[in-house]
């Protein structure tokens, strides 16, 4: 049986290998005990680096998300806020009318006092409409920087630039009108074939066209040039404001809370983010009624001033007045109903989903925490074995050294 032969230096090789493993192991466990840390470089455990910072990625996201979703609410607390000063501002329009119209208050100096009041209700009311949350205009819809509701020298109310009274819908004779003044540019004078066939193409059968329909009907117009199309949209004022109308209702301001926001044809898909646009004509009302109202609360109130402006108070005047303040009731109705309801929906919502974020964002801090960070008690443990292994091959060292092969040959 052959029996190998260790050389001292074997030997020392083999020690000084061990005892630098157990000097490494030694330092590494110090590190850990120092630190914390279960690695500090992606070199120490690539995998378990690799996974925390996915990790730390996902929950930087979610922290970013539960910042929009505080923003969001934030927002939508301050436009409740603004809507219930309005319903109370117009319950006020309404006692003020009744009180000018009313018993031996009826007097035109009288009126005319309490149409100041109106007056002076109307710029409360246009402030809470125009109020702001973090320096943009909460009711903007998607353009928060520019004011969006103002007043003419003449009284009008505008919601960025369209008045708010305006029609929700033209009639034939309007398109008629419109497309005769668009083609007396290019064909002078239209020829009636010519007109009957482009109205037909955008009317069809239909009386009237909503701002919901108009957009479409004249891109899809076969007689319209295209030059006569984008004339008939830009310099018409009737189409103009249907279009106005048509691109504030399609208007979005997307956050992204946590669905997955995703891109779909340049447009973000609706269903993976949530909207915070808040629109300022679906709060506080927009076009008129049956009887030439305007829907608009604030509108609405320049008409009662108009009418406590009368010198004499005729029976349609007592009529329409009647109709004016049965109106306002219904606004403040439809505000609150409307308004504050799909406001309430929306901040339910919201809430949830910030309760479903922060369940994940500690989810996520958890995963991180066991993944990076160490058990105080476990490393030190670890250190100190670490130690004893270092110490003991030391001795194992002095013993193996302090006999060497010049020894033997004294």
């Amino acid at each position: 049986m052959a029996i190998g032969r260790v050389t001292t230096n074997a030997m020392i090789r083999r020690y000084t290998t061990n005892l630098n493993n157990a000097l490494g192991d030694l330092d590494a466990k110090r590190n850990i005990v120092a630190t914390n840390r279960n690695f500090n470089s992606i070199a120490e455990d690539p995998a378990s680096a690799m996974k925390s910072f996915k990790l730390r990625s996902n929950f930087w996201r979610t922290g970013v998300q539960q910042d929009n979703v505080d923003d969001a609410l934030a927002k939508f607390e301050e436009v409740t806020s603004n809507v219930l000063n309005c319903s109370s501002m117009s319950r006020q329009f309404i006692e003020t009318t009744l009180k000018g119209f009313s018993g031996p208050t009826s007097s035109y100096e009288a009126r005319l006092s309490f149409q100041q009041e109106v007056i002076n209700l109307q710029e409360s009311f246009l402030q809470q409409m125009n109020g702001k949350y973090n320096e943009n205009f909460i009711f903007g819809g998607a353009s928060t920087k520019d004011l969006p509701f103002t007043k003419t020298e003449d009284g009008t109310i505008l919601y960025r630039g369209l008045p708010v009274d305006t029609p929700t819908s033209l009639t034939r004779d309007q398109v008629s009108t419109a497309l005769e003044d668009t083609l007396n540019l290019s064909d002078n004078p239209p020829t009636v074939p010519t007109l009957t066939t482009a109205l037909n193409d955008i009317m069809g059968n239909s009386e009237n066209i909503s701002f919901s329909k108009i957009k479409s009907a004249i891109e899809n117009a076969a007689s319209l040039s295209a030059a006569q199309k984008e004339t008939l949209m830009k310099d018409n004022e009737d189409v103009k404001n249907q279009l106005l109308y048509d691109t504030y209702f399609n208007e979005h301001s997307y956050r992204d809370i946590g669905f997955g926001m995703k891109e779909k044809d340049n447009e973000i898909v609706s269903t993976s983010a949530f909207d915070t646009a808040v629109n300022g004509l679906e709060i506080f009302g927009y076009g008129v009624d049956e009887d030439g109202l305007p829907n608009n609360i604030v509108a609405l109130a320049g008409e009662l001033a108009e009418l406590l402006g009368k010198e004499h108070i005729s029976e349609a005047d007592q009529e329409r007045y009647d109709k004016i303040t049965d109106k306002m009731r219904s606004s403040i109705n439809d505000m609150i109903d409307n308004g504050l309801a799909a406001l309430g929906t929306k901040m339910t919502f919201l809430e949830n989903t910030q309760d479903q974020l922060t369940s994940t964002s500690q989810t996520l801090n958890e995963q991180i925490s066991d993944l990076d960070f160490c058990d105080p008690a476990e490393a030190i443990t670890n250190l100190m074995w670490s130690q004893y292994a270092y110490n003991a091959t030391l001795k194992v060292g002095n013993s193996l050294l302090s006999n060497s092969f010049i020894d033997f040959m004294n």
